[in-house]
């Protein structure tokens, strides 16, 4: 009998503890959310050195970015995955010459992945929070062409001309303000450039395909592919 009135005795105190450890749980994961950052943004890519002798065209797309804090530091680690069109042509082609009212549509397109890894140091608070950005990865170069039909646009067939990968580094920086002017705002505009070295890598660029004599050729150029990167989007910090 004793033992079961210690327990009930002892069973507002257990519960109580237990309560504390859950809301200690529970702040402790909101607080881990809230270093983590997740941003989609729009890019534009302008050669540099030698890649722009022969690409003098920019590259436009698109990225995703997601970033999170280490500990209580200034410093953020994570991934970013960007993607550029840097060039495309399309023209109509007749399938059968004793049928000429038979046409697709042949487009080329020259394209670039940028997968990098970021070290970024960034203060906690603040209205305005600039940031600088160490950034190590990949660029993967490669030029496709499809055939799609005429009216439909649905792609019929497609293959990689070429493709080539080299090693990419570089730094830069940016600015992330609010839309509001809650100085802790999740919902912020994300503004950055970078130059973003690459190794030598072969590639084509708009214009390399080309029929002589009835046969393709291609123009290969190859060279370093070093690039300045300037972004704008949106980032939200959980």
């Amino acid at each position: 009998m004793k033992t079961i009135c210690s327990l009930a005795t002892k069973a507002p105190n257990v519960l109580s503890v237990c309560l504390l450890a859950l809301l200690i749980g529970c702040a402790t994961i909101v607080q881990a959310q809230e270093r983590v950052q997740i941003s989609g943004y729009f890019l534009t890519v302008a050669p540099r050195g030698e890649f722009s002798e022969n690409v003098t065209n920019n590259g436009y797309g698109a990225g995703l970015q997601g970033l999170v804090r280490v500990g209580s530091s200034p410093f953020l680690v994570g991934g970013d995955l960007g993607f550029v069109g840097y060039g495309s042509e399309s023209h109509r082609e007749i399938v059968s010459a004793t049928i000429s009212d038979f046409q697709v549509r042949v487009r080329t397109t020259n394209n670039i992945f940028l997968p990098h890894f970021v070290l970024r140091a960034q203060p906690r608070t603040g209205w305005v929070r600039p940031y600088v950005d160490g950034l190590v990865g990949l660029k993967y170069l490669w030029t496709s062409t499809s055939i799609s039909d005429v009216d439909s646009d649905e792609t019929i067939s497609s293959d990689t001309n070429l493709s080539d990968t080299s090693f990419s580094y570089g730094i830069g920086g940016g600015l992330q303000i609010p839309f509001t002017k809650n100085r802790e705002s999740k919902v912020v505009l994300d503004t950055g450039v970078r130059y973003l070295r690459g190794g030598r890598a072969a590639y084509l660029r708009k214009g390399s395909i080309h029929a002589e004599n009835g046969s393709v050729v291609y123009d290969v150029f190859s060279s370093r592919t070093d690039v300045l990167a300037v972004q704008v989007g949106v980032t939200v910090r959980f």
